[in-house]
C-alpha cells in the first residue's frame, strides 16, 4: 500500500512538473509571437535608379508597363556618312502597390471663352495636394497613355546572393528556374512622372 502511495505521489509530482514546463513554453511562444508581431516592419526596398523612357504599353490587369529605354546614343558614322539613330530597348516592369503617379504639368483647364486657363500660385499649390515634395501634380493609372514620355524611379527588394554547388558561381536563388519569380525580383516602379507626349511626325 505504501508503495502505491509513493508511486502515486511521484506520478502527481511528474504531472505538475510537466504542466509547469508546458505553461512556461506556451508563455515563451506567446511572447515570441507578440514580439514578432510588434517587430513586423514595412517591406524593405532600396533605390534602383531613375530613367527617362517612352511608355509603349500599359497593362492594367497586372499593373505593369512596357517602357522603351534608350541604351545607346545616336552618333555620326564616318564610314556610312550619316547619323546612326539611337538604340532603344523595350522592357517590362511592374508597378509597386503604393506607386506614385504624377504629371509634370498641371491639368488643362479652360475659361468660359474656351481659352487655356492660367493658374495662380495659390491654385497651383492646391493642385499639388498634400505631397509637396514629389514633383508634379497628382495623376492616376488612367493618365498613363502610350507614347508618353515618363520619368521613372525604380526600387527593388534586397536580394541575397547564393553560390551554386559545384561551379561556385554567385547568383540569386530561383531566378533562372522560375520566370515568374525572376519577373517579381526585377526592380519595380515606385514613382512615375508623366513629362509629356512624343511628337507625332505623321501629322503635318
Amino acid at each position: 500500500m505504501s508503495i502505491l502511495r509513493f508511486g502515486f505521489a511521484v506520478l502527481l509530482l511528474l504531472c505538475l512538473t510537466l504542466s509547469s514546463s508546458f505553461g512556461q513554453d506556451k508563455d515563451k511562444d506567446k511572447k515570441a509571437d507578440d514580439k514578432n508581431a510588434k517587430a513586423d516592419p514595412k517591406e524593405k526596398w532600396i533605390p534602383a535608379g531613375q530613367v527617362v523612357a517612352v511608355l509603349k504599353e500599359v497593362r492594367e490587369s497586372d499593373k505593369s508597363v512596357v517602357l522603351s529605354i534608350q541604351t545607346q546614343n545616336s552618333y555620326y558614322s564616318p564610314q556610312a556618312k550619316r547619323m546612326v539613330p539611337a538604340k532603344m530597348e523595350d522592357i517590362e516592369l511592374l508597378l509597386k502597390d503604393d506607386v506614385k503617379i504624377r504629371q509634370f504639368n498641371p491639368p488643362e483647364a479652360f475659361d468660359d471663352k474656351g481659352r487655356p486657363k492660367k493658374y495662380s500660385n495659390k491654385e497651383l499649390k492646391e493642385l499639388k495636394g498634400d505631397d509637396l515634395k514629389t514633383p508634379g501634380y497628382p495623376a492616376d493609372f488612367s493618365d498613363l497613355i502610350n507614347q508618353s514620355i515618363v520619368n521613372v524611379t525604380l526600387m527593388q527588394k534586397p536580394q541575397k546572393p547564393v553560390r551554386s554547388g559545384n561551379s561556385g558561381m554567385v547568383g540569386v536563388a530561383g531566378k533562372k528556374e522560375d520566370p515568374e519569380l525572376a519577373r517579381e525580383m526585377r526592380p519595380k516602379i515606385a514613382s512615375i512622372v508623366i513629362m509629356g507626349r512624343m511628337p507625332d511626325y505623321n501629322k503635318r
